[in-house]
């Protein structure tokens, strides 16, 4: 299992330690450079000191050095070079090159006036730099008359590297272990960072794991101070849990509700039977038994049946098999399956077709079971001679079946935002064994199963309006709704 915390370090860390070592190479060679500038015009400052000394006379050239003011070109162990040319022929040598007599400084051809710098390797053995001046002696005001050209000359100083390799090494050390230093107290931080960043995350964690949808309030709540990330999720949970809790709730009721209406037609059962064990010659009894256990029977029979369809249409488990019906033909094939419970149904319920006599492509079973429970209920609830507007319309988006009945007694609006819940039934209906509150809860699940959309209002205190609306089918080639 990954880690978001782990994740967060490693990747700021990862982030944090590119751009360090990208900063730091640049301080490096920075740096490198820096000291190589300066070395060089360490160099450039000795070759023109040494060209200051060379002095033109009536006699001839002459280089006026001494040893003393530049020790470094002695006879030491860590001596620097230097070797003067005029022409083709050596002028001067230093004395730490008395003893290399067959060893002579790089010479270059360059223009008049100009210099190079070289890596070399000493008479001694020893890596070093070189800088190789090709110059004209400069010639004293006072002997310019006399004197109108004088010959250039070469002058080579080679100096050794090993100081500055030394120093390099130190300074690439230091920045090295200064980066690896910075890098782990930046892990540090950053792992101290985030888990102080994701101590409110933690904490709504923590409260998760107090969470009882039993219990009526949400404890996900913060005395704390609020974040912008976290308050979305914390406002998703609480809805979460409430909806838990409804669900709770709703299954408690079913439960209690389906032993409810169990319960009676099981006493029945039960009562039938110990009077027909104590009185089994009485004909008023052992006549109707048998009539009215499958009576009762058929009554819990009508109620598991309702149940197992309710618990399908919730669980999507019904195959959708979408055909062309025709919803004229449907109704009148509905409405004579009712005609055996309701004899006045046809004068009752006025249909106002203002749909075109067309086919829809519909899953039969789905709008079959829709209307018949529709058509019951609004028939069982509303007088027994009242009328009940049946209207049908259709536009580009689809079409709408609407059901309106007066009511028997008024409904609240507490009852009405119940009406769809399972086994959910009015007080003065619930000694009723016929009805069982299972109706409308079967027809709200099987049409969002279908994508219908099923709604309802009262329209007036003693008056309601079933609605329901079939959206076109957008794919007509295939029989899969």
């Amino acid at each position: 299992m990954k880690s978001l915390t782990t994740n967060l370090a490693n990747t700021m860390t990862y982030v944090v330690s590119a751009i360090l070592i990208l900063v730091f190479f640049a301080i490096d060679i920075s740096i490198d450079n820096w000291v190589d500038a300066e070395f060089d015009n360490a160099l450039t400052d000795k070759s023109n000191y040494l060209k200051t000394l060379v002095k033109v006379t009536p006699k001839g050239t002459e280089f006026d050095f001494s040893g003393e003011f530049m020790p470094e070109f002695g006879s030491s162990t860590k001596a620097s070079f230097f070797q003067l040319w005029q022409g083709s022929n050596v002028f001067e040598r230093s004395e730490s090159l008395t003893q290399y007599s067959d060893a002579n400084l790089l010479k270059k051809d360059i223009p008049l006036n100009s210099a190079v710098f070289a890596d070399v390797v000493l008479p001694d053995g020893r890596d070093g730099r070189a800088m190789v001046s090709y110059f004209e002696p400069q010639i004293p005001k006072a002997n310019r008359a006399m004197i109108s050209k004088v010959e250039p000359m070469w002058l080579t100083i080679a100096i050794t590297t090993e100081d500055l390799s030394q120093i390099s090494v130190i300074i690439d050390s230091t920045l090295g272990i200064g980066l690896l230093l910075v890098i782990v107290l930046i892990r540090w931080a950053v792992i101290k960072v985030i888990y102080r960043g994701l101590t409110p995350l933690n904490e709504l964690n923590m409260s998760l794991k107090t969470v009882n949808v039993n219990e009526k309030h949400i404890p996900l709540s913060s005395d704390s101070e609020r974040y912008l990330e976290i308050e979305p999720i914390r406002t998703e949970l609480n809805k979460f849990v409430k909806i838990s809790q409804q669900y709770l709730q709703t299954e408690k009721r079913i439960t209690a509700d389906i032993a409810h209406e169990l319960k009676t037609p099981i006493s029945e059962l039960i009562s039938l039977s110990e009077i027909y064990i104590r009185y089994p010659d009485d004909e008023r009894i052992g006549g109707s038994y048998k009539q009215d256990v499958l009576s009762i029977s058929l009554r819990m029979k009508t109620i598991v049946n309702n149940l197992l369809l309710l618990q399908q249409a919730s669980s999507e488990s019904i195959n959708l098999h979408c055909q062309p019906i025709n919803i004229n033909d449907l109704m009148s094939r509905v409405i004579d399956e009712l005609a055996f419970k309701y004899s006045a149904i046809h004068a009752r319920l006025m249909i106002d077709n203002r749909a075109a006599d067309k086919n829809y492509l519909i899953d039969e079973f789905s709008l079959h079971l829709i209307l018949t429970n529709l058509f019951d209920n609004a028939l069982y609830y509303s007088p027994a001679k009242s009328m009940i507007p049946i209207r049908l319309t259709s536009d580009s988006q689809g079409l709408v079946i609407s059901i309106e009945n007066q009511l028997l007694t008024c409904i609240n609006a507490n009852d009405l935002e119940r009406l769809t819940l399972p086994l959910f039934q009015a007080e003065q209906s619930r000694s009723n064994s016929d009805r069982h509150g299972l109706g409308l809860a079967i027809v709200e699940n099987v049409a969002k199963l279908n994508g219908f959309i099923f709604s309802f209002e009262l329209v007036l205190t003693d008056k309601i309006m079933f609605t329901l609306h079939i959206p076109v089918k957008a794919d007509r080639e295939t029989g899969l709704c």
